[in-house]
C-alpha cells in the first residue's frame, strides 16, 4: 500500500462513521436553517480535502495553496471561517435566549468569544507571540470543558446531547493535533508504505476540521432549542455568519493598503520579481524599534521571501542589531490567483542590545532574500529606488541615534546658538608647531532636536584681536578648518533635545603655517546654504559676524 492510498483510507475511516451517525441521530434534531448550514459546511470541508488530495499542483504556489501544513491558504482560511462560525452561532443563540437564565447566556457568550478568539488565532497565529502558549491554551480548554459540564448539570436533558457533542468535538480536534504529531516518520513501517513518509499533518488537519464541525453541530443544536422555528430575521443572521467571517478576512487583506496610504512614509523601491516596497513606518520604543513594511508582490512571487533589518553604524559600517523574518502572507487574497499583487504588511521588532554605542548615527537597512527548497539564501537585487542604497541589495530606510542618559545642564555656557545648540566648554592649547596635529576639545549640548546639517568652522586669524594690544600686527584669515561639531559619528540633523557630548578635533596644521600669534574663532553654518547661525555669549550679547572668539594660539 502506498502512502496516498493509506491516507485516503484513513480519511474515509475517519469521516464515514461520524458523518453517518450525525445524519442519523444529530442532523434531524436541528431546525431546517441549521441543517442547511451544517450540511453546507461539511460539504465545503470535504470538497477542500478532495481538491487538496486529487488536483494537480504543478507550481510552488499551487502546492502552498492546498497544503494542510501551511498558513494563510485555502485550508487555513476555511478553518478560520469554521471556528468563527461556531463563535457567531453561540453569540446569536445567547441573543435568542433572552428569556432564559443568566448563567446560560453568560456561558454562550463566553463560548462564542473563545471560538472567535481561536478563529483569529488560527489565521493570524497570535499564539506564536505568547510565551508557554500550549499551557495557556490547555488551561483555556479546561475552563471551557468545566463550564460546559457545570451548565449541562443545570440544563434540561434535551440539551445534554449538544453539550456532550461540543466536548466530543473538542476531544477529536485535540486528539488529532496531539496524537498525529506524536507519530514519527517511519513509525508505521509495518503498513509497508512504499513511497516515502506519510503526511500525517493531513490527518491532523482533517481531525481538526471534523472536530470543529461537530462543535458547530453542537452550537446549532443549542440554536435549534432556542429557535426550533426561527424567524426570518434569525435565519438571515444565521446565514450571514459565514459571509461575515469571509468579509472579515477580506478586510484583513485590504487593511495594509489603507494603512500604507494613511500611516506609512511612501516610497518606491523595486526588487526582482515585481516585489515593490510601497511604504514603511518606524516607531521607537524603549528596547529598539518597531518597523512596518508595506510591500506589493504577486502572490506566487512572495513565497520563500524573507526580510532582514540591520542597524548599521554610519562610520564603521558594522551592524549592531539585526532581525530576520520570513514574509507574512496573511494579507493575500488567494482566490484572485498567483499573479494578483496585494499589499502585504510586515511587522518587525528590532531589539537593540544595551551595549550598543550611544550618540552615534545609524542607518536602518533593509534587505530582501529568497530561498527555495535545497538552495541557499539569496539577497534580492534592487532594480530601482527612491531611497539611499548602501549597495545594489541594501536599502537605507531611515537613520536614527541611540540617546545617552541626560546629565546636568550648565547655567553658564560659553555661547548659545539660535538653533538651540550650546557650546559649553573648549580646551585649546596655548602653543603649537607648524605641521603638527592640534588637539581641540569641544563640549556641546542641545536644547532642541536637530533638523539640518551644520558644520563648525575653526578660523586661525593672524594677529591679536581688537583691543588686546597697543600696537596690533597685520591681521587676516590665514587658514581655516571645518567639520561637523561631533564629527561624522553624529551629524547635527540627528541631535536630540537633552544631548550632551564632546568631541576632540585632530586639526592638521599646515607645514608652512607662518609662526606668530593667532586669534581662534569658531561658529556654525548651515551646510545647505552656508548661512552662519547667530551666536551670543553667556549674557545674551551677540558676537559680531556670528564668530565666537576662543582665545590665542602661539605658533612657534
Amino acid at each position: 500500500m502506498d502512502a496516498d492510498a493509506f491516507l485516503r483510507l484513513g480519511l474515509l475511516a475517519l469521516y464515514a462513521p461520524i458523518v453517518l451517525f450525525s445524519y442519523w441521530r444529530l442532523i434531524p434534531r436541528l431546525a431546517p436553517s441549521a441543517k442547511r448550514l451544517a450540511s453546507a459546511m461539511l460539504a465545503a470541508q470535504i470538497l477542500i480535502i478532495l481538491l487538496a488530495q486529487f488536483t494537480s499542483q504543478p507550481t510552488d504556489f499551487d502546492r502552498w495553496l492546498w497544503d494542510f501544513h501551511e498558513e494563510w491558504n485555502i485550508p487555513a482560511t476555511f478553518a478560520c471561517i469554521q471556528l468563527g462560525l461556531v463563535g457567531g452561532v453561540a453569540l446569536l443563540t445567547s441573543w435568542l435566549a433572552r428569556g432564559r437564565g443568566t448563567w446560560l447566556r453568560l456561558y454562550l457568550v463566553g463560548t462564542g468569544l473563545i471560538f472567535l478568539f481561536l478563529a483569529v488565532d488560527e489565521y493570524l497565529a497570535l499564539h506564536e507571540a505568547v510565551p508557554d502558549w500550549e499551557l495557556r491554551y490547555i488551561l483555556l480548554g479546561a475552563a471551557l470543558v468545566l463550564a460546559t459540564a457545570l451548565v449541562a448539570l443545570r440544563s434540561s436533558r434535551s440539551s445534554w446531547l449538544w453539550h456532550l457533542l461540543l466536548l466530543a468535538g473538542l476531544a477529536i480536534s485535540v486528539a488529532g493535533a496531539m496524537l498525529i504529531n506524536a507519530l514519527p516518520c517511519g513509525s508505521l513501517a509495518f503498513l509497508r508504505l512504499d513511497d516515502g513518509c506519510l503526511e500525517f499533518y493531513v490527518l491532523e488537519e482533517s481531525f481538526e476540521f471534523l472536530g470543529i464541525w461537530l462543535t458547530l453541530l453542537a452550537a446549532l443544536g443549542h440554536f435549534s432549542l432556542e429557535a426550533p422555528a426561527p424567524s426570518r430575521r434569525a435565519r438571515g443572521l444565521l446565514y450571514a455568519l459565514p459571509i461575515v467571517c469571509a468579509l472579515a478576512l477580506i478586510a484583513n487583506a485590504l487593511a495594509p493598503r489603507i494603512e500604507a496610504r494613511l500611516l506609512a512614509q511612501p516610497t518606491d523601491v523595486e526588487f526582482k520579481a515585481d516585489i515593490v516596497l510601497r511604504g514603511f513606518h518606524i516607531d521607537r520604543d524603549a528596547d529598539g524599534a518597531v518597523l512596518r513594511l508595506y510591500v506589493s508582490a504577486p502572490q506566487a512571487a512572495y513565497l520563500g521571501i524573507g526580510y532582514s533589518i540591520h542597524l548599521v553604524d554610519q562610520v564603521t559600517g558594522e551592524s549592531v542589531a539585526s532581525r530576520d523574518e520570513w514574509a507574512d502572507r496573511q494579507h493575500g487574497i488567494w482566490l484572485l490567483g498567483a499573479d494578483f499583487s496585494p499589499i502585504h504588511r510586515q511587522w518587525m521588532d528590532l531589539n537593540i542590545p544595551p551595549e550598543a554605542p550611544v550618540n552615534r548615527a545609524y542607518w536602518v537597512v533593509l534587505t530582501l532574500w529568497r530561498r527555495k527548497e535545497g538552495e541557499e539564501f539569496k539577497r534580492q537585487k534592487v532594480l530601482a529606488s527612491d531611497l539611499q542604497l548602501l549597495d545594489d541589495r541594501q536599502v537605507v530606510l531611515s537613520e536614527l541615534v541611540l540617546p545617552a542618559l541626560e546629565s546636568g545642564w550648565s547655567a553658564f555656557p560659553l555661547a548659545t546658538f539660535d538653533n538651540g545648540f550650546a557650546l559649553e566648554a573648549v580646551d585649546l592649547p596655548d602653543r603649537a608647531q607648524p605641521g603638527e596635529t592640534l588637539a581641540v576639545a569641544f563640549s556641546w549640548r542641545s536644547a532642541a532636536a536637530g533638523t539640518d546639517d551644520y558644520s563648525q568652522f575653526l578660523h586661525f586669524v593672524y594677529g591679536s584681536p581688537p583691543g588686546e594690544g597697543a600696537e596690533s600686527v597685520e591681521t587676516g584669515h590665514w587658514w581655516g578648518y571645518d567639520q561637523s561639531p561631533l564629527g561624522p559619528r553624529l551629524p547635527t540633523r540627528l541631535w536630540y533635545a537633552g544631548l550632551a557630548d564632546s568631541e576632540t578635533w585632530r586639526v592638521p596644521l599646515p607645514a608652512d603655517l607662518p609662526p606668530g600669534p593667532y586669534s581662534i574663532f569658531t561658529g556654525l553654518y548651515r551646510v545647505s546654504d552656508l548661512e552662519r547661525v547667530p551666536v551670543a555669549d553667556a549674557d545674551g550679547m551677540p558676537w559680531p559676524d556670528y564668530a565666537l572668539p576662543l582665545g590665542m594660539l602661539q605658533v612657534d
